[in-house]
């Protein structure tokens, strides 16, 4: 028979023993439990409950998993059913029946074993197909660690799956009532597999800002760039570590049509979707901003490992707050080396008084026919929203983009606004095999 209602009661007693500010909060569930209806039925409402399970593997990341019926990305969980003798036995259930691991391959997180990690309170709204009114789940959350070698199997029901780090987990409360750092038991085998984002990830839980990393095997000047070794970590690692230093972002994500960049994200668990083959960087993140809701998009090169984390930040704070008309952020910097002026891989870029974006070139703009000017340098570093991305993938590329490649051009081509933001930040990008070696030297 399915958990009790004294069993659900005293579940919730343990759990606010611990927690005593989360009673008000609770007050749903009290009120269901005073009633004579079955607590975890889904037929009873407006409330009743449901149950998760959090688990973690040996990097200390929590498993996602992409429900077809939600498009959500979310942890494994759902109704109890009538087999369930515990609110723990249902997330057991649960996890064994959406991503295929065992009860065998996990063990209870230390001083977890009889109460949940969270309990949730959340909206759901009406489905009329089921005679089911709007109500609300009143989730326990009970946290696992992976002890076991075991892969992830998906079910029928499950359209992907994620392994996230614990500051990126979709649930803030789940993140606010973890251990600072949890002790896991040793296990057989450490997991060596962590799934990225499939491109079947299509409705993931929309965030404020993130970064998006566009990384392609086939650059013209240093092909397999993103996985060159800096130091004795793939060139895209230290780009995306930048970017989780960014306090504003609320997670991370390497893009890329290739299958080798898209293995190596997996075993250094760095989120990743796979993308068809586009134009530019941006048309990429373009489409990722299709499949994966956020407020904001921070356009981060996958070649720039030592990009400032600050830098981003002020991207993201000058796309918050951008004027009506503006369809993108770029960071910029001056140029005080020569040489780097005379580059044609630099970007130079003309600022308006209104710091839009008047002219980028490889060439060094503006000419110095009379007094010496001041050589802005363009950083790869980009804020758009959405409707903006989708706005550039409607637009023809311009003869100015196609004859300097900078794919800013095909906004201001167009007649739509850029705005620049003046940064600091030394804009060392890795265009050839002898930057890497001069990145090393930066590294040591």
């Amino acid at each position: 028979m399915p958990p009790s209602t004294e069993h659900v009661r005293a579940v919730t007693e343990e759990y606010l023993a611990r927690h005593p500010d989360e009673r008000a909060s609770l007050t749903m569930l009290f009120a269901v439990l005073a009633g004579a209806d079955d607590p975890t039925s889904r037929k009873t409402f407006p409330a009743h409950v449901t149950c998760s399970a959090i688990l973690i593997n040996g990097e200390r990341h929590v498993l996602h998993i992409l429900h077809k019926a939600s498009g959500r990305l979310l942890a494994p969980g759902g109704h109890n059913e009538p087999s369930d003798q515990r609110l723990r036995d249902a997330a057991l259930r649960e996890l064994h029946e959406e991503a295929g691991i065992p009860p065998s391959a996990v063990v209870p997180l230390a001083g977890h074993e009889d109460i949940p990690l969270d309990i949730d309170v959340h909206a759901i709204d009406a489905n009329p197909s089921k005679n089911e009114p709007t109500h609300h789940h009143v989730d326990f959350r009970w946290a696992f660690h992976l002890a076991t070698d075991h892969a992830v199997m998906l079910q029928e029901e499950v359209n992907g799956y994620q392994w996230r780090p614990f500051a990126t987990t979709s649930s803030p409360t789940v993140r606010a009532n973890s251990p600072s750092s949890p002790e896991a038991p040793e296990p057989d085998h450490q997991e060596d597999a962590v799934a990225a984002t499939t491109a079947r990830q299509t409705d993931a839980e929309r965030r404020r800002h993130i970064a998006v990393i566009p990384c392609r095997w086939d650059a013209s000047r240093f092909p397999g760039k993103p996985l060159a070794l800096l130091g004795d970590k793939p060139l895209l690692w230290h780009v995306h570590q930048r970017c989780l230093e960014a306090k504003r972002l609320d997670g991370a994500i390497v893009a890329t049509d290739d299958e080798r960049i898209e293995a190596a994200c997996r075993e250094l668990g760095i989120d990743c979707i796979r993308t068809g083959e586009h134009l530019t960087g941006t048309d990429r993140v373009a489409e990722v901003a299709e499949r994966l809701p956020a407020d904001g998009y921070i356009n981060v090169q996958g070649d720039e490992p030592f990009i400032s984390p600050t830098a981003i930040n002020d991207v993201s704070e000058a796309l918050e707050f951008t004027p009506p008309g503006t369809f993108a952020v770029n960071a910029y910097t001056e140029l005080v080396d020569v040489g780097a002026v005379l580059d044609h891989n630099v970007v130079k870029v003309v600022v308006t008084a209104r710091s839009e974006a008047l002219m980028f070139s490889r060439q060094p703009i503006p000419y110095p026919r009379g007094d010496r000017p001041k050589y802005l340098r363009q950083l790869g570093l980009y804020g758009f929203t959405g409707q903006a991305l989708q706005h550039f993938r409607q637009l023809q590329q311009g003869p100015l983009e196609r004859a300097e490649g900078v794919e800013m051009l095909r906004f201001v081509e167009h007649g739509h606004a850029v705005r620049m933001v003046l940064v600091l930040d030394d804009g060392v990008a890795v265009d050839t095999p002898e930057d890497l070696a001069r990145a090393e030297g930066l590294l040591d």
